[in-house]
């Protein structure tokens, strides 16, 4: 009898550009051992689909359609009984040191910028998830 399949990565996605959210929700569906369980163009509705779906892995953009990146960055950090633990990556134009240590003391776990680093975001988000399944294997 086979064993069964680990729980994949639970992702959600927030991120305000349809066609990035498209192309990076295509692009994370070839990810073995992932499963983007949702997305959400704005702070408010990013909010409601964190708390709905409590996931292990966050991906958010800083401008969003409503609110901000650091907005919901903030929310996450300050109410974990509302919305779980999940590590929280920030993918992002601005990326300026001084906005990515201001994401850090908000409990991102990396940053990249949007402009030049959408491979280095792919890979860890690549070993992520094969660190949560062999961390349920």
């Amino acid at each position: 009898m086979d064993a069964p399949a680990p729980t994949p990565l639970r992702v959600v996605l927030i991120e305000d550009t349809a066609v990035l959210r498209d192309l990076l929700s295509a692009m994370l569906g070839g990810i073995e051992h992932l499963e983007i369980v949702g997305t959400a163009d704005g702070e408010a509705d990013g909010l409601l689909v964190l708390k709905r779906e409590r996931p292990h892995l966050v991906i958010v953009d800083l401008e969003l359609r409503n609110g901000t990146g650091m907005g919901l960055l903030a929310a996450l950090h300050a109410t974990p009984e509302r919305f779980g633990t999940p590590r929280t990556v920030v993918f992002s134009n601005h990326a300026h040191a001084v906005i990515q240590a201001k994401c850090r003391m908000l409990g991102a776990a990396a940053f990249f910028d949007k402009s030049f680093q959408m491979d280095e975001l792919l890979n860890f988000i690549e070993g992520e998830a094969g660190a949560h399944a062999l961390a349920l294997a």
